[in-house]
């Protein structure tokens, strides 16, 4: 049994008026989607977890069989630095540091000082003073890794404010802190760090740590190095398609096509599609309905009709991650509608097409994530 996970991370919203009483999914349109409910099941899948931060992470990790409370560090950081062959040992805290854009009245603008360039991003970099101790490197567009040499602070103690949550508020009231005060090592590289409208912002520290690895074979499709790292740690193999952003305008025809050249070789093949989170984050609605759209057209039509012929039994899972609701740019820890299609699975409902509220309504079984991977493939 082959099982492909998609995940279109932060698919899941709520209904806007502007798309006529729709969410973005129900809206856009999605032939490949609407074919996998009518011949699939439904149901919905716990992802976040009380106490852990919501997002991709703890998404992702669970849906890799990694029970989340067990087993997900204290940021995705560490991952990105994995990824980039950066050397850390477990007394440096590692954090993702975005470039980001504050206006005139200190206001946090945009968490990707507007999907910044890869040049651009250097050329701010390179103008940068940072101060010793703190060594970054640059991943992609507004994305970094900020590496704090011997900071031996408690950092369960450390908080640090994830900008993409943090759109619209004043940056004074969401400054890192250390035991309730602000914490003056960051702040002031922070201050250092301010060119015009940019400034740097670390977020999602944590520290090096091993991890069991999966007990079957993977591959992950991804433009982000976070994912990319995560899935090494955990001893998979894992693709960066040239020309994949994580942002709409991404190859997806690129992800789509390393996903069927690694299928053979694996059991599990996760194809991770960002763009649906980051438009969510802008509160751009109609820019999420169009990147769920291209995701139908480009990966997921495609991929039904490759496995009609494929030679082996396969299974097809459509799991965003969580929630991300245009209208605050946040993440919600609600159970997430997922669906499930190929070898012998069952249609479970009476739904003609993709709908959160059709898949809650239908009130289906729920799975935690963890279970996803080990009962499908009995591992």
């Amino acid at each position: 049994m082959k099982l492909v996970i998609l995940i279109p991370d932060g698919m899941c919203d709520v209904q806007y008026e502007e798309l006529g009483g729709l969410s973005p999914a129900e809206y856009a349109r999605t032939p490949g989607m609407d074919e996998m409910v009518r011949r699939g099941s439904v149901g919905l899948m716990k992802t976040m977890h009380d106490g852990l931060p919501l997002g991709s992470l703890v998404g992702i990790m669970g849906i890799y069989g990694y029970y989340p409370p067990q087993y997900v560090p204290r940021g995705r950081s560490i991952f990105e630095s994995y990824a980039l062959g950066l050397k850390a040992n477990p007394d440096d805290l590692v954090c993702r540091c975005n470039i980001v854009k504050v206006n005139s009245s200190g206001v946090l603008e945009d968490f990707t000082a507007g999907q910044i360039s890869n040049e651009l991003a250097r050329a701010y970099l390179d103008d940068v003073q940072i101060p010793s101790g703190f060594e970054i490197y640059h991943d992609n567009s507004y994305r970094n890794v900020l590496i704090c040499r011997e900071e031996e602070i408690d950092d369960t103690q450390l908080e640090l404010f994830e900008p993409h949550e943090c759109m619209g508020l004043s940056i004074d009231n969401i400054l890192p802190r250390f035991k309730g005060e602000i914490y003056k090592p960051f702040v002031d590289m922070m201050s250092q760090s301010v060119r015009g409208d940019l400034m740097l912002w670390p977020w999602g520290a944590g520290r090096i740590r091993n991890f069991p690895p999966m007990p079957y074979r993977s591959m992950t499709i991804t433009g982000l190095s976070f994912l990319y790292g995560m899935a090494t740690a955990l001893g998979g193999k894992a693709i960066i398609p040239d020309g994949a952003t994580g942002y709409r305008g991404s190859n997806l025809n690129a992800k789509f096509k390393a996903a069927m050249d690694h299928l053979d070789d694996v059991d599990v093949c996760l194809i991770h599609c960002n763009a649906p989170d980051e438009e969510a984050h802008i509160h751009n609605v109609v820019g999420k309905a169009q990147s769920i759209a291209d995701i139908d057209s480009q990966i997921i039509q495609p991929l039904l009709q490759y496995l009609e012929t494929y030679s082996e039994p396969c299974r097809i899972v459509l799991l965003p991650d969580h929630y991300t609701v245009c209208d605050t740019g946040k993440h919600l820890p609600d159970l997430v509608p997922y669906v499930i299609f190929g070898a012998g699975i069952d249609s479970n409902h009476s739904l003609k097409g993709y709908s959160e509220t059709g898949i809650i309504n239908s009130a289906p079984p729920v799975m935690d994530s963890h279970h996803l991977i080990q009962f499908h493939l009995g591992k």
